[in-house]
């Protein structure tokens, strides 16, 4: 309808967090991120009959997520997606096409009805198999001492009964799972950080606005927020005065030469050790050497078998220990840095986009071992599942640059935000 077009335009870029701003400025002024929304805005634009989407979640905050959940709920097209994060699947899917054992299933339901159903069909042939084999093995028992007798009829029909009764075979299943475990070499003191009145901006632009919190050993915060409010910003202004993370390494990450405090202070707890998964965390990753040397040097007294060990949980073939640190793929690269944290056991983890380049197995082992994970955990993600099965304490990041401090889960801030 070319009278709404101007106005469906604007919304959709509204939904996928482009301001209105940017609505006139070319493609090739935009940010990567940013390049990515206006193009899936583009595909949603014109009301198609069909829409095929890969991976559409990458690079959309939360609030976008939701915003195109609801979107493709009211949407009256077929909609094929592609995507690793479950909750957006369990939230848009009617049906999925499930990809393993050399084969495609599809599965009437959501991703987590696809998940029981597939269970369930695999233990019932399994059942299925071993009931066969035993009667095999009875049957093959009786031809093996009447075949010379003279029960040969008998024998005769045995023999057709064992061919009747062959087992299905049971294709391997494509589909590996990695297991995260994260451990700490020795608790933390329990007053592990203290934030007074920060605040940083990046010229006029104030990012955070007085910034004061008292975090306890064994929180599990979630940062939360529109994309480019900050949440990255204060997780470099935490770790700057970390005991444990090399300003190098914050510096090589961010990008950024400035310094990371303007003012307030940060001031971290006794015992305090911290494990950093950056967003940018292929700059940490040297090239010219391999992954299991470069894992070797996080802790040098452990020994081959130990790396090879951690290095099998993350996935990691045995051949694959050797594989030059140049060539690893984006999901390698993430793996890599969990089997580091694994080997470093620290008491705090701060993760900024822990799930981008996971898959869905990869994801789901990260979230249970963050629910078992007994020291503090600082996570910056747009998974909405991770955020609400791990997380005991939300700070949003408000439009106004201030930051709301909720103690509870993210179902209670949900719901504390539908009765204001």
């Amino acid at each position: 309808d070319g009278y709404t077009a101007e106005s469906d335009a604007a919304i959709l870029l509204q939904g996928l967090d482009i301001p209105d701003e940017l609505h006139s400025r070319k493609m090739g002024e935009l940010q990567g991120g940013q390049k990515v929304r206006v193009l899936l805005a583009q595909a949603l634009f014109g009301h198609p009959q069909a829409l095929l989407l890969d991976e559409p979640t990458n690079h959309l905050d939360l609030d976008s997520i939701h915003w195109l959940q609801g979107f493709l709920n009211v949407y009256d097209g077929v909609v094929i997606a592609i995507s690793h994060d479950r909750h957006f699947l369990n939230s848009i899917c009617t049906h999925i096409a499930d990809i393993d054992y050399q084969t495609i299933i599809t599965y009437t339901g959501s991703y987590d009805d696809m998940v029981v159903a597939k269970t369930q069909v695999r233990s019932q042939i399994e059942s299925q198999n071993a009931q066969r084999e035993k009667k095999i093995s009875q049957l093959n028992e009786f031809i093996a001492r009447f075949a010379a007798g003279t029960r040969s009829s008998q024998v005769q029909s045995r023999r057709k009964e064992v061919e009747r009764l062959q087992v299905t075979e049971l294709a391997k299943s494509n589909i590996q799972r990695p297991f995260i475990k994260f451990e700490q070499k020795r608790p933390s003191g329990k007053h592990i950080l203290e934030v007074e009145h920060l605040g940083k901006a990046y010229g006029d632009n104030q990012v955070i606005r007085n910034f004061t919190a008292s975090v306890t050993r064994g929180e599990r915060i979630a940062l939360m927020g529109r994309n480019g409010a900050g949440k990255t910003t204060l997780l470099n202004a935490l770790l700057a005065n970390s005991p444990t993370t090399p300003n190098a390494e914050l510096r090589k990450t961010s990008g950024y030469d400035g310094p990371f405090v303007d003012s307030g202070k940060v001031i971290w707890g006794h015992e305090a050790s911290i494990g950093y998964f950056a967003q940018d965390h292929r700059s940490l990753i040297e090239a010219g050497t391999t992954a299991i040397e470069w894992l070797h040097q996080w802790d040098e007294a452990a020994v081959t078998e130990e790396l090879r060990g951690i290095l099998g949980q993350m996935l990691f073939q045995r051949e694959e220990a050797t594989k030059s640190t140049s060539v690893l793929s984006g999901g390698e690269a993430a793996r890599l840095l969990f089997c580091k944290l694994m080997l470093q056991k620290p008491n705090v983890l701060v993760l900024d986009e822990p799930t981008n380049h996971l898959d869905l197995e990869s994801i789901n082992a990260l979230n249970i071992s963050l629910q078992r994970y007994q020291g503090t955990v600082f996570l910056v993600t747009h998974d909405h599942d991770l955020i609400d099965e791990v997380a005991t304490r939300i700070w949003h990041f408000e439009s106004d640059h201030k930051i709301t401090d909720f103690k509870g889960t993210y179902e209670d801030y949900q719901a504390a935000l539908v009765t204001v």
